[in-house]
């Protein structure tokens, strides 16, 4: 269920409400911005698609100036929702084709566990038959063993290879008891393996 809610969440562009938020402009929601000094600058980010705020970030400031910053100007920012908060990084080094910037991206940050994974959409052109139409693809990246791994829809049963410590889960995902949608609650399973193993 808790994939689930992540899945429509992020799949989806961005419409989270500022309802029950007070003090917060119509469009905009509390959150605040990272400095590169990593100091925390409270802010109202402005709520637009997901394409969008993985690009540039629009804020209002406390003396209730608009305001803008590109990836690499910030380390990233933050934004309250009813389901919690959400936490874009601004990254450069993460080295893959999907990635359309050399400056640079923020980056949706889902887990802090001991294996950072992080969602991003692109998009590619699709012909319907009658005519082509822009379609945003989503994907799931994970930084494991000094490397970054990236699953697209089409690419997902992939990931099966670096989870082949837990050989259960392995035969879960090759036997479809998983799509693509669950990536979080997979990865969370192997996490939770790793660490048993340690104690």
């Amino acid at each position: 269920m808790k994939t689930l809610l992540l899945f429509i969440i992020f799949i989806f562009p961005f419409a989270i409400s500022a309802q029950k938020v007070q003090k917060v402009k119509q469009g905009y929601a509390q959150g605040g911005i990272i400095s590169l000094n990593n100091d925390t600058i409270y802010a109202s980010i402005k709520q637009e698609n997901i394409l969008k705020l993985q690009s540039e970030v629009k804020f209002i400031d406390g003396g209730g100036k608009k305001k803008s910053f590109k990836p690499g100007l910030i380390n990233g920012y933050f934004f309250e929702t009813e389901n919690g908060r959400v936490n874009f990084e601004s990254r450069d080094d993460i080295r893959i084709s999907i990635f359309p910037s050399k400056n640079g991206n923020f980056v949706l940050r889902l887990s802090d566990d001991i294996y950072p994974l992080y969602y991003f959409v692109t998009t590619k052109m699709k012909n319907t038959g009658i005519e082509s139409e822009l379609v945003e693809i989503p994907h799931y990246l994970v930084h494991m063993d000094y490397r970054w791994y990236h699953y697209d829809t089409n690419s997902f049963k992939d990931c099966a290879k670096i989870f082949s410590e837990n050989t259960g889960l392995v035969r879960d995902i090759e036997s479809g008891a998983y799509s693509f949608g669950d990536f979080p609650e997979i990865l969370d399973r192997y996490t939770q393996s790793i660490k048993g193993r340690k104690h």
